[in-house]
């Protein structure tokens, strides 16, 4: 199965605020969120670099 960079996918991210829960959604292709998840990788490791 092929999957396709180009294809429309939502994204939902959740957190608290203030004891109040909020929700953002976004439509992003695949291809950006492969690299979004790049840059939150990358942001991981250099948390963990400088926490040493």
């Amino acid at each position: 199965m092929d999957i396709d960079p180009d294809e429309i996918v939502t994204v939902e991210l959740s957190w608290q605020n203030a004891g109040l829960p909020t929700t953002y959604t976004q439509r992003v292709t695949r291809r950006q969120l492969g690299n979004l998840l790049v840059q939150v990788d990358d942001m991981a490791a250099d948390t963990e670099e400088r926490a040493a």
